[in-house]
């Protein structure tokens, strides 16, 4: 499984306030040894140092609940552990957020487990997760937000939420309410997919083409996080840019699947 990361603060913030987090590992069953990771992307928000606390406690909760949740003899579903552990994350934080100088802080948080041919994505906020091949860009989760509310309802394109004013009001996040619940989505994965998660400093200034070409054309999954940090950047960089890209190995072909259900149905 080969992976890339870019993890830039951009031109504008003097802060990185979006904590991210890259886990490959092997998981043995009575068949095989199947590669496995753990993906996560947390864009923060709250005065002062707030935000960068609020995403550093995000992936510090949620990524060692799942792992362990993975590990015991008689493991739950993937994303019913993962749901457990966005609770625990949420609760992390409307702890620390008692403290004065932390109140009100919050965060988005956006993961993807990959095991084997299957994604199991977790998710709460703006940060995105997407799979971009030659055949479509898709954006797996969907943004909770308000100009997304807007999209959904025909009154403005997703281009024209790229510029929108009031595009960085989020309508749901980790911190905020004790009952936060996440989107939980099962993905089927194939040759040729790559998977992006990023946060808005990149999705929020970059159009969905405009990424999907420079994945790509990349030669690797680093170079391709490296090219989208720095197109973000030369678009004025206004916010924190954060890119995880994987590229799973031993995938089946997307057409040999689609030649089997076409003899199945002819049989």
């Amino acid at each position: 499984m080969e992976t890339g990361y870019s993890w830039d603060t951009g031109l504008t913030r003097k802060l990185n306030e979006d904590s991210i987090f890259c886990g490959t590992f092997d998981i043995s069953t009575h068949v095989d040894r199947i590669s496995a990771g753990l993906f996560a992307v947390a864009d923060g928000m709250g005065g002062h140092s707030a935000g960068e606390i609020a995403s550093s406690l995000a992936i510090r909760t949620f990524c060692p609940e799942v792992t362990a949740g993975l590990l015991v003899q008689s493991p739950p579903s993937p994303l019913t552990i993962m749901s457990g552990a966005f609770s625990k994350a949420n609760n992390a934080i409307l702890t620390a957020s008692r403290e004065k100088s932390q109140e009100g802080m919050g965060t988005t948080l956006t993961c993807a487990l990959v095991i084997g041919p299957d994604m199991y994505v977790a998710h709460v906020g703006d940060s995105r997760c997407c799979i971009i091949n030659s055949r479509e860009n898709l954006q797996v989760t969907k943004d909770h937000s308000f100009v997304q509310t807007l999209v959904e309802a025909g009154l403005i394109t997703p281009d024209e939420a790229l510029s929108h004013p009031r595009k960085n009001e989020i309508t749901r996040v980790l911190g905020y309410y004790a009952d936060t619940i996440p989107d939980l989505l099962h993905v089927k994965l194939y040759a040729g997919d790559n998977i992006l998660l990023c946060s808005d400093g990149l999705c929020g200034v970059l159009s969905a083409g405009t990424i999907a070409e420079t994945v790509l054309a990349a030669g690797s999954a680093e170079q391709a996080c490296s090219d989208l940090a720095g197109q973000a950047n030369r678009a004025g960089g206004p916010d924190n840019i954060s890119a995880i890209i994987i590229k799973p190995s031993n995938l089946p072909s997307w057409q040999a699947v689609i030649n089997i259900h076409t003899s199945a149905g002819t049989a």
